[in-house]
C-alpha cells in the first residue's frame, strides 16, 4: 500500500507540471530528498525515477519558460566543477570502476544545483523550492525525532526510516541535515506565502523545529553537538531580537541536559579523548594519509581513492598496532582534497565562501526595504545554515551530496531575484498581495510580482 501511495504522489507531480513547468523542477528536488524508490521500491524501483524528472525539468524550461535569465556566476562555477571532477574521474582516477560510480550522481547533483537559479525567480518560486525539500526531509528525521522523545535514540541505531549506513541513513549525515533545517525553518514559520497564515500551522513548524534538534540528539553523534552550538550562536548573531533568542536557546540548553540519558552524555563525552577512541582516532589518521598523498598526486586521486589507503592505528598496552586498509575520509575538505586535488578544493571552497558573500549582498540591499525583508531574513537564515553544515562536514564524508548544493543553489537564486527587485527601483508588493499565486508561481505574474 505504501508502495502505492508514494507512486501516485510521483505521478501527481508529474501531472501538475504540465500545468507549471516549474513544477518539474519542484518534483525533481522531491525526487532526490525522499527517494521514492529506496522507500516504495516494488512500484519505482526499477524506473529512473530522478532521471525522467530532470529531462522533464529541463526541457520544459527550454521550451515552456519564456522569461529566461542569463546564469548567474554560481552556476557557471558548479558547472566547471563538474568539469573538474569529470576529467579527474576519466584520466586520473586510481581506482576507475569506484570512481565512475561516485561520479554519476556527483555529477547530477552539480549539475541541477547550477540548473535551479535559472528556475527559481520569485518570491513564491524559491519558497516552494524551500516548503518541498523541507517536507520531502521532514519524512526522514520526524521519526528519529519522535522515537528519539520516546526513548528510541541511541548511537548506530536506524532512527529514519530507510536501514544502512549511507545518505540519510548514516547518523551523523542525518543530525548534520537536520541542524541545518532549524533556521529555514523558522524563516518559513515568519515569512510563508504558500501556507495558510493559521496559528496551527505556524506552530507546526516548532514542532519540526523541536522533531530536528530531537534527531540529533537522538543520532548519539557528537557532530551534532557541534552543529547545534554553531547553529545556536549563528542565530543569536542573526536575530534582531537577541535576548529573546538568547533565553529561548539557553532553555533549550537546558531541556537537552535535563533530558539526555548517562548513554547520550558517555558517548559525548568522548569527544575530549580524541586521541584513544577510535573513530576520532581513525579520522585524524586518515586526513595524515591525505595530506601525505596528495602533496605526491597534487590532481587528487579521483572519486573513492580513499579504498588504497592503510592506516595504521597505534598499540594500546604493549599490544602490536591494527592496521586498516580503506579507511574513508569522514571530512568534506578531506574528501574533496583527496579525490579532487588542490585545485578541486580550492573551487569547492571558492564556491562556498562566494555564497556566503551572496548572502550577506543579499542582506545589505534588501535592509531597510520592507518589500524585501524576507529575502534579508531568508539570506540571514542560509548563511547560519551553511555555516552549520560546513562544520559538521569537517566531520563527515558528504562533499558530493546533494545537501549543500542545495543550499549554494538557493543562495543563488535569492541574491538573483534581490539584484533584480534592486534594479527595478520600485517597491513590488503586488505578490504578497496578489490572491493568484499561482500565476506567480508558474511565472505568469506581472513582473514587478515575479521579481519581488
Amino acid at each position: 500500500m505504501r508502495d502505492v501511495y508514494v507512486a501516485l504522489i510521483y505521478l501527481a507531480m508529474l501531472a501538475m507540471g504540465l500545468a507549471a513547468p516549474f513544477l518539474f523542477s519542484l518534483a525533481y528536488i522531491w525526487v532526490d530528498t525522499f527517494s521514492p524508490q529506496t522507500i516504495a521500491p516494488e512500484m519505482l524501483g526499477l524506473i529512473p525515477a530522478s532521471m525522467i524528472v530532470a529531462i522533464l525539468a529541463i526541457g520544459s524550461y527550454a521550451v515552456a519558460d519564456h522569461r529566461k535569465t542569463a546564469p548567474p556566476l554560481t552556476s557557471w562555477l558548479l558547472l566547471a566543477f563538474a568539469v573538474w571532477i569529470t576529467l579527474s574521474t576519466a584520466l586520473w582516477a586510481e581506482l576507475p570502476g569506484p570512481a565512475w560510480e561516485k561520479w554519476n550522481p556527483a555529477f547530477k547533483t552539480l549539475c541541477f544545483a547550477a540548473f535551479m537559479p535559472l528556475v527559481f525567480r520569485s518570491r513564491v518560486q524559491i519558497e516552494a523550492a524551500l516548503q518541498i525539500y523541507v517536507f520531502a526531509l521532514a519524512v526522514h528525521y520526524v521519526p528519529g525525532g519522535i522515537k528519539t522523545m520516546l526513548g528510541g535514540g541511541g548511537y548506530g541505531r536506524t532512527i529514519g526510516v530507510v536501514g544502512g549506513n549511507s545518505l540519510l541513513a548514516e547518523g551523523s549525515t542525518l543530525c548534520a541535515v537536520t541542524v541545518m533545517l532549524v533556521p529555514i525553518l523558522l524563516f518559513l514559520r515568519e515569512h510563508s506565502l504558500l501556507l495558510p497564515k493559521v496559528h496551527l500551522l505556524r506552530n507546526g513548524y516548532f514542532v519540526l523545529v523541536a522533531c530536528a534538534v530531537a534527531t540529533a540528539i537522538g543520532t548519539y553523534e557528537r557532530t551534532g553537538l557541534v552543529g547545534m552550538a554553531v547553529m545556536g550562536a549563528g542565530l543569536w548573531l542573526r536575530a534582531r531580537r537577541k535576548l529573546l533568542y538568547g533565553v529561548g536557546g539557553g532553555g533549550v540548553a537546558v531541556v537537552i541536559a535535563l533530558t539526555t540519558s548517562d548513554a547520550w552524555t558517555s558517548r559525548i563525552s568522548t569527544i575530549n579523548d580524541y586521541n584513544n577512541e577510535t573513530s576520532a582516532l581513525g579520522r585524524i589518521l586518515v586526513w595524515r594519509w591525505t595530506m601525505d598523498y596528495v602533496s605526491n598526486h597534487p590532481l587528487g586521486g579521483g572519486f573513492n581513492s580513499f579504498m588504497i589507503d592503510t592506516i595504521t592505528f597505534p598499540g594500546q598496552g604493549g599490544q602490536p598496532g591494527l592496521t586498516r586498509n580503506g579507511v574513508a575520509f569522514h571530512s568534506i575538505y578531506f574528501e574533496v582534497l583527496g579525490e579532487q586535488g588542490y585545485f578541486g578544493l580550492g573551487l569547492f571552497l571558492f564556491i562556498a565562501l562566494y555564497t556566503l558573500y551572496i548572502l550577506q549582498r543579499a542582506a545589505k540591499i534588501a535592509r531597510g526595504r520592507h518589500d524585501l525583508r524576507w529575502a534579508a531574513d531568508l539570506s540571514r537564515a542560509l548563511q547560519v545554515s551553511l555555516v552549520s553544515f560546513m562544520i559538521c562536514g569537517a566531520f563527515i564524508g558528504v562533499a558530493f551530496q546533494p545537501m549543500i548544493y542545495f543550499l549554494f543553489a538557493v543562495a543563488a537564486c535569492v541574491g538573483s531575484h534581490v539584484r533584480a527587485a534592486a534594479g527595478v527601483g520600485r517597491i513590488a508588493s503586488e505578490e504578497a498581495s496578489s490572491p493568484d499565486l499561482w500565476a506567480a508561481a508558474r511565472g505568469d505574474a506581472p513582473a514587478t510580482a515575479v521579481e519581488s
